[in-house]
């Protein structure tokens, strides 16, 4: 009996553990969307920068041909 009481105490340990650690995951699931949301925000970010890196260096370049 003694041993059946142990097994279910074990038992009733590791479900406690696994609930745990389900919950943990969700939680950690959901800091890599946010972080690869904002990853991609950045992404978009350093894009667009770069296109008025771009536009501006093209505009400079017409302007001092042009003179």
């Amino acid at each position: 009996m003694d041993i059946i009481k142990n097994l279910n105490g074990k038992i009733e340990k590791l479900i406690h553990e696994y609930e745990l650690l389900k919950k943990e995951n969700e939680i950690l699931k959901r800091d890599l969307d946010d972080l690869k949301n904002e990853n991609d925000e950045l992404e978009r970010n350093n894009q667009d920068m770069l296109l008025k890196i771009d536009s501006t260096l093209t505009f400079v370049e017409a302007k001092s041909s042009g003179k």
